[in-house]
């Protein structure tokens, strides 16, 4: 009975032992399974780790060429060397085995090539209009404004990371291409414009001087010869056509003046030339243009001062009296009954006028259009006064030239009051004043003066002008007479016409002064414009007459520098 409960106990050892032994090689198997489950985990995280790095490699990389490239896109021109440098940057990165680009022949004209890197064969038409993958290859179209303009063409290593990754990144990069050729773009056609805009600029002002030459010399002519006629013996019929003739020269003169001065008013080319000048001389002026005219018209002129004036003013005299000349001159056009008057005063350092008339006035609506260009309160074919209705108008641009102001009050039937003030500079220059009291003139008929001028008529003009002072001037017809001229006589004078054929006025005056030549040379000349002012100063000339003159203007001008 022993044996047999021993046996038992035997059984249920080996039993329980080939039960431990079992559960053993399960739970082994179990851990196993763990083990190589933990395995392949680890192997993923390991990937994804990978796969993280090189995905963050990427980003890092071309955020920093996007950057560096952004800068130099900004401040460079868009060329081939440029756009060469960029691919080569993107070229450089781990993950990328080639980086090319086409661009549209002739896009910009900084840029020649229109192939970049590895890329060829390629134009417009075969461009897909979205971002393609063939194989490895990613293919972006670049476009513009314009449209469809290229393509940029990324290889890529066979790796981990998702394509969409590398695509959005790439994205970044055509995106900032984009950026520069639009720039790139607008940067050349901001300069086409801009040497448009200068040519055309140029050719205005080639045109303003040129008509404004043809113009004035003619006119010199006309006015010059209608001068010389008074003084000579004549018929009533032929002082009658006479009286005419000047009356219709003149009034081209202001119709011509008026077209000229709108004309560089537009084109930018009005400056203001400042001298020192009196009122007195302005008056004095004025006076002699407005006086006759009233008296013709049976009306009063009057100009007057209120408080003390300065003696001497620092301005532009032509253009200020051009203002004042406009004023009164539509003052007394527009007055059949009363007076014209004129109130000058000097107050907060600027010249105050006023122009007053008695005359037909205008109308509440219409005051706020009388500067503008051609307008005109009436506009009738049955209007009883003529012009341009451009007068105003340049008052206006040459008072706000001068940073002044011009007003207006009138009402129908009460007449019209201007007023305009200009802040002017006062010169006190007491003891030149007194020194050139004291300078010695000599009588006019014993001078010495040349006249350069290639028209018969304009010579034939001023010669009969010079006359009346009881002056014969030697002439000659262009710069090379001119010289030979002054070096075998000796001249008080020489007025010197700027455009001749076979040598002009500027390099004749040039060589003068070169050749020690110190006598005063003043400008015959028919360009009003700043470039042929200066043009004729930077040439050694001292002063400038400018077409058309007039006998007084020409005696002014000799007792000025003689």
């Amino acid at each position: 009975m022993d044996s047999r409960h021993l046996e038992r106990k035997i059984a249920r050892e080996k039993a329980s032992r080939k039960q431990a032994e079992s559960l053993l090689e399960q739970k082994s198997l179990e851990l196993y399974e763990a083990n190589q489950q933990l395995k392949l985990v680890l192997k993923q995280l390991e990937n994804q780790n990978s796969t993280g790095l090189k995905k963050l490699e990427l980003e890092a990389y071309i955020s920093e060429s996007l950057v560096r490239f952004g800068r130099s896109f900004l401040s460079r021109t868009l060329d081939d060397g440029l756009l060469s440098s960029f691919l080569e940057r993107i070229r450089a990165c781990n993950l990328i085995d080639e980086a090319s680009l086409y661009l549209k022949p002739g896009l910009v004209p900084s840029i020649l090539s229109s192939q970049f890197g590895g890329i060829q064969n390629r134009d417009l038409n075969s461009i897909n209009p979205c971002p393609v993958w063939l194989g490895t290859q990613l293919r972006l179209p670049v476009e513009v404004e314009q449209g469809l303009v290229g393509e940029l063409c990324i290889d890529i290593h066979h790796c981990e990371v998702e394509a969409d990754f590398i695509q959005s990144q790439m994205a970044l990069v055509v995106e900032l291409l984009c950026s520069a050729i639009s720039r790139q773009l607008m940067v050349t056609k901001s300069q086409v414009a801009r040497k448009r805009a200068e040519e055309s600029e140029r050719a205005t002002k080639e045109f303003v001087a040129m008509i404004n030459h043809e113009l004035r010399t003619p006119l010199n002519g006309v006015l010059g010869s209608a001068e010389l006629l008074t003084d000579t013996q004549l018929s009533m019929e032929q002082r009658t056509m006479l009286t005419n003739l000047t009356h219709s020269g003149d009034l081209l003169r202001h119709v011509i003046n008026d077209l000229l001065d709108f004309s560089k008013i537009s084109a930018g080319m009005m400056d203001l030339f400042p001298t020192q000048f009196s009122w007195k001389e302005m008056r004095n002026m004025l006076n002699g243009i407005f006086s006759p005219q009233a008296q013709e018209k049976q009306i009063a002129f009057l100009i007057e001062e209120e408080g003390e004036m300065p003696d001497i003013f620092v301005g532009d005299f032509e253009r200020i009296g051009q203002i004042l000349a406009n004023l009164i001159g539509n003052a007394v056009k527009f007055t059949s009954v009363g007076q014209v008057s004129v109130l000058a005063k000097w107050d907060a350092d600027a010249l105050l006028v006023t122009v007053k008339d008695t005359g037909c006035g205008i109308a509440e609506e219409a005051q706020h259009r009388l500067f503008d260009p051609f307008v005109q309160v009436d506009r009738t074919a049955k209007r009883n006064y003529e012009g341009t209705g451009l007068g105003l108008a340049i008052c206006k641009n040459l008072v706000e030239l001068m940073s002044g102001t011009i007003e207006i009050k009138s009402a129908i039937g009460e007449g019209s009051t201007f007023s305009i003030s200009l802040p002017l500079e006062v010169a006190y220059t007491p003891n030149q004043v007194q020194a050139e009291n004291t300078i010695e003139t000599k009588p006019l008929d014993s001078l010495s003066i040349l006249v350069v001028d290639d028209i018969r008529m304009n010579l034939t003009i001023i010669k009969q002008m010079m006359k009346k002072f009881a002056i014969s001037p030697d002439t000659a017809s262009n710069g090379l007479e001119a010289i030979k001229a002054v070096s075998s006589a000796q001249y008080d004078l020489i007025f010197m016409d700027c455009r001749m054929p076979e040598m002009d006025g500027f390099e004749a005056t040039s060589f003068l002064r070169k050749n020690q030549y110190t006598g005063p040379i003043v400008a015959l000349t028919a360009g009003t414009t700043l470039e042929e002012r200066e043009r004729c100063m930077l040439s050694g000339m001292d002063d400038i007459l400018t077409k058309p003159y007039t006998a007084a203007d020409l005696k002014l001008m000799i007792q000025k520098w003689v």
